[in-house]
């Protein structure tokens, strides 16, 4: 006899795929907006998008952030600094919150790509207990990654739970907090003053 329908189908195991992944760098700056110390501007102030590249000068100097909050995702991105530049800096900021926080930069975790320090934390107005040593709301990085040389890509990898923020470089497990003061809000990328170049920024959730 042949079982219904319904019924076979209730008796196939159920698998479901609870993972999204999002490409957040698209044609335009429609999901994103500019922040400086003067309030929002358009993005094209100081960000450039074309062919999947965005790029900043660096000036001036503000945060470039998603317009939607994230919470349980995991961020990808690749960045490069550019030959010449001299010390270079910028951050990746996640549970981005109020404006004006310090300065320009709004409440947020930052996991810093400052050339030579990727993956150190700087907490903004938020709390959190990573493993390294803690310098005055810098959580130091607790594995070299081998940051590339100039003009060749690097990789961070950003995975943000209920209450732990865990960053790779290059494939090494750089800093890990927990005990977070927040654990939702918007994506930015800092233009604090020199030339970086970022791609392939992607949101798994």
């Amino acid at each position: 006899m042949k079982l219904p329908v319904i019924l076979l189908l209730a008796c196939l195991p159920f698998t479901a795929n609870a993972e999204e992944k999002l490409q957040l760098l698209g044609n335009d700056f429609e999901n994103w907006t500019f922040v400086t110390k003067e309030g929002e501007k358009p993005a094209e102030t100081a960000w450039k998008l074309a062919d999947g590249v965005l790029s900043t000068t660096g000036e001036p100097i503000g945060y470039l952030r998603t317009k939607e909050s994230y919470k349980n995702y995991t961020l990808n991105v690749e960045w490069r600094w550019l030959p010449g530049t001299g010390e270079n800096n910028s951050g990746v900021l996640v549970h981005v919150s109020t404006p004006g926080a310090a300065g320009v930069w709004p409440k947020s975790f930052e996991s810093q790509l400052m050339q030579g320090n990727a993956g150190d934390f700087w907490t903004i107005g938020e709390k959190l207990e990573a493993t390294g040593e803690n310098k005055g709301g810098r959580w130091i990085r607790i594995a070299d990654p081998g940051e590339k040389p100039l003009g060749e890509w690097n990789t961070m990898t950003v995975k943000c739970t209920a209450d732990e923020i865990v960053v790779h470089v290059n494939g090494v497990l750089v800093n890990s907090g927990k005990n977070l003061s927040i654990n939702e809000g918007a994506i930015a990328f800092q233009s604090e003053g020199k030339p970086i170049e970022i791609r392939k920024v992607t949101v798994t959730r």
